[in-house]
């Protein structure tokens, strides 16, 4: 064959054979429309079935009596401690102990190792009977979408023992977060940037100032006076990890718990109505501020619901991070109250509807069920929501991103051996 014709044969063929890539890659995109909204909005109960910690040199810890007796908090700030201690939420912000960002991403090393424990010593042996296994800030993500439009959503999925596990991106969500930093650094002024530091900085100190690290009738005086003066850190986490779903759907959440508001029943019943969650924000002064603290509210009932926990603490703090105010809200509560805010009766892009947040969650949870076979261990899948095409997309992921997801990456050689040594 002349050299000429057989050049443009070749070239003929890649071409081809590119398309036919291209349009195999494509076939594997189904996507999901963001009005999709499911028939009910019934939650399973959440119940807990243990819970594990991370301590303050990053290490975790799985016996449950030690985490129950060194690793939980409790809630003990009086009205009097706020309107007299002038409490300043920036105090210590100078020597914050903050975990590196790659060691504070959702990872399921720590997950699966809990979950082998309670499979072996407390369910007799036999896996947990859930269809997904993952953590609740990830599904707080897919909740809140229909109204938080901006944020982007990257989810591994890896199927395994007729169960999906899902993990956010580590690669995908530490270069975002370098990005995030580098526009910070390159838009704001230091003291601007220096503002958000503290102002990251104050939730924990909040967190640190408002518990204790045991009921208030087992600290000793000093316990209890010296909290503003107490090291910050974002190391300490207690985790629990419930058993709860949405329609047909059953799910193993995990996600972290601030605090005690009372006391934890002896029994282990009913442990979540126990637990509450604690934020801050600044104080709110106008029309604007508001309507940012509703968006803020919405997300922390979203959390909030996903875990059954039934309290939330508002610490309000000024311009100089003095605590103002401290305000508890009920989680079923938030919904009616989002409902009859005045101030965004006729907003642009519309009113958050708690329910249709549901709605939509129930339809999205249903539809990965549907899309990703679970009994193909295989595959890898990634879940994504990009803000600037408004998409939500599932994709296979082919070569060695599978082969990383299957094999550390999400699952772990200890929880595969595990899982396949009770296989009937």
């Amino acid at each position: 064959m002349d050299n000429s014709i057989s050049s443009v044969f070749e070239c003929r063929i890649g071409q081809v054979l590119e398309a036919l890539k291209c349009r195999y890659r494509l076939n594997m995109i189904r996507t999901f429309p963001l009005n999709s909204r499911a028939k009910t909005t019934a939650l399973k109960q959440p119940k807990e079935l243990f819970s594990y910690a991370r301590d303050i040199d990053g290490e975790f810890v799985y016996d449950q009596d030690q985490v129950i007796n060194e690793n939980v908090s409790y809630y003990y700030l009086p009205d009097s401690k706020v309107d007299d201690a002038n409490i300043d939420l920036q105090a210590g912000f100078a020597k914050f102990k903050k975990i590196p960002e790659e060691n504070n991403l959702p990872e399921t090393k720590s997950l699966l190792h809990a979950l082998i424990q309670y499979e072996k010593e407390r369910n007799n042996g036999e896996k947990v009977a859930v269809d997904i296994v993952t953590y609740r800030g990830l599904m707080t993500k897919l909740l809140t979408i229909p109204y938080n439009l901006t944020d982007p959503v990257d989810l591994n999925v890896v199927a395994y023992d007729g169960q999906l596990f899902i993990n956010s991106d580590e690669k995908i969500e530490l270069s975002r977060r370098a990005e995030e930093e580098h526009k910070r650094q390159e838009s704001m002024a230091p003291d601007k940037i220096d503002y958000v530091k503290r102002c990251e900085f104050s939730g924990y100190k909040f967190e640190t100032v408002a518990t204790l690290p045991r009921p208030w009738a087992d600290c000793s005086r000093q316990q209890i006076d010296r909290r503003n003066k107490k090291m910050v850190n974002n190391y300490e986490q207690y985790l629990s990890v419930i058993k709860t779903g949405i329609g047909s759907a059953k799910m193993l959440l995990a996600g972290e718990v601030d605090c005690v508001w009372d006391y934890i029943p002896e029994d282990g019943k009913d442990v979540l109505s126990h637990y509450v969650e604690l934020k801050t924000t600044r104080m709110i002064e106008n029309n604007g501020q508001a309507v940012t603290f509703e968006k803020k509210l919405f997300k922390t009932w979203a959390q909030c619901f996903l875990m059954g926990i039934r309290k939330v603490v508002y610490g309000f703090r000024d311009d100089s991070f003095f605590l103002r105010n401290v305000e508890l809200y009920q989680t079923e509560e938030i919904p009616v109250l989002i409902k009859n805010n005045p101030l965004t009766e006729n907003k642009s892009g519309g009113k958050i509807n708690c329910t249709g947040a549901l709605k939509w969650y129930g339809a999205v949870i249903e539809w990965i069920l549907q899309e990703i076979p679970r009994d193909d261990e295989t595959r890898s899948y990634r879940i994504s929501f990009d803000p600037s095409t408004r998409t939500f997309s599932l994709i296979e992921l082919m070569g060695d991103e599978n082969n990383r997801l299957r094999n550390g990456g999400i699952l772990t050689d200890e929880f595969k051996s595990w899982r396949q040594s009770i296989r009937r």
